[in-house]
Order: C-alpha cells, then structure tokens, then sequence
C-alpha cells in the first residue's frame, strides 16, 4: 500500500508544511551544516525535501544541492520559492536514485524515512550510500520510538481554524510499524487518508545503516546536539560512507 501518494495532498501541504517555523528550518541548518562538516560550495542532496526549506536555506549559505521528492506539488513549490539559488529539485521517487559519489553530505529530515517494506528501506540506505562521496556523512532524522509509543496519542480532535481533524494511532508490535487514520472535514468536504510507516530503534536502525554500508558518528535526541534519552522526540542518526 502507497499511502504517501494520497497523504501527501494539498490539506498536508496547508496543515503541516507551510506553517512549519523559519526560525526552526534555521536552527536545524546550523546543525546540518555543523554535523556534516560542509563548507560553502558543497553539495548535498536532500532526500524526501518536501518543498525544499532545508536545501534553500543551504543554498543561502553558499552550499548547493539536489532535492528529491515524490509529491509533485511539493516539487513546484520548491522550484518556485528557489528563484536564482543554485539547487535543483526533482520529483523522483527515492528508491530509484542512481546518484554515484556525487554528494558532499545527504540529509533525510522530519522522518522521511521508513515508508516502504523493510527491504526497499534497507535498499534507499544502500542507495543514498552510494551517492556520497567517499568519507561523508549521512544525517538521518526519524522519531524516537520510545517516546513515540510512550506517549502515543490513541485519538485526538483538532480545529485549525475552518478545518477540523480527527486522526486515530496504533502502534504494531508485531510490525513495528505505527497505522494512522486521519479525517480532515474543509468547507463541507470530507477527507480520508491512511498512513502506515515503520519505526526504528536506535539498534534496528545502526544495523540498517551498517548492512548499507555506514559506520555511526553519533546519535542524537535533537537539534543542539543533545544526547538520544528515553523522553526525546527525535532520534537523529549521523552516519559516514565507509
């Protein structure tokens, strides 16, 4: 099942991606560019880019890159906010790269990992491996799965402005995989979408990585470099092509 085609609409993009912070994207810029040790005139490529906050923000700061995605829509967004950066988006789906030790550093952000069965996942790793260039680094941002089951929301109801959402969780133990409902009810129309993803732990997601050919820098639990604990919302993974 390809959730993603339908999850990732025009609701999505109003809901969840536009109103995402500036000042956040920056933040999380300095520590891409800390952690993966670019310096301006790199190139990185940014898988599952969304509408490209992170590469452009980059691009800002002297480095270049390609972003991939699979949304159409997320991609002409992209194009259009770049203007006269010097990155490239393309609507590509990210288990079709076939990009060869071009990369200065890859970047996967906001769990864009973790959409397919467990060997096309394993494959997007080996993939995005072989893009970079010898000795660089992979950083790789998905939630923690132990706070993510701790404090997993069973049912929740949200108004955002004329939009409500009504959205439903439950976690697999047999899977590791997180099934979502969600309801969206705009202007009198009623909207459904299902999302199943897989989560990782912090050893399922290093034995991923090794298989894919990486040895792990560190493993962080957020944006300042803070260390992975139990209660932390990310689990953020730099990794370097051996």
């Amino acid at each position: 099942m390809e959730w993603f085609k339908e999850w990732f609409d025009e609701n999505y993009l109003e809901l969840f991606l536009k109103p995402q912070n500036e000042e956040l994207t920056k933040r999380q810029v300095d520590f891409i560019i800390d952690v993966l040790n670019l310096n301006r005139g790199d190139r990185v490529l940014d898988v599952g880019c969304g509408i490209g906050r992170h590469l452009i923000e980059l691009a800002k700061r002297g480095i270049k890159g390609v972003g991939i995605d699979i949304v159409d829509r997320f991609i002409e967004i992209a194009k259009e906010n770049k203007k006269d950066l010097d990155i490239e988006f393309l609507k590509m789906d990210e288990r079709n790269t076939n990009f060869s030790e071009e990369f200065d550093g890859v970047i996967s952000m906001w769990t864009s990992f973790g959409y397919f069965s467990d060997d096309e996942n394993l494959s997007v790793l080996k993939r995005i491996q072989k893009a970079l260039k010898p000795n660089k680094r992979f950083l790789l941002d998905i939630e923690n799965v132990y706070y993510l089951i701790k404090n997993l929301v069973r049912e929740r109801w949200e108004r955002k402005g004329n939009i409500f959402l009504l959205e439903r969780n439950k976690f697999s133990i047999m899977n590791g995989r997180i099934k979502t409902k969600r309801i969206i009810i705009k202007e009198g129309k009623v909207f459904e979408y299902e999302r199943i993803y897989r989560i990782f732990t912090k050893t399922e997601i290093e034995e991923y990585l090794s298989l894919s050919g990486f040895k792990i820098i560190n493993v962080f639990g957020g944006y300042t470099k803070e260390p992975l604990k139990e209660n932390s919302k990310r689990l953020i993974v730099l990794a370097e092509k051996t």
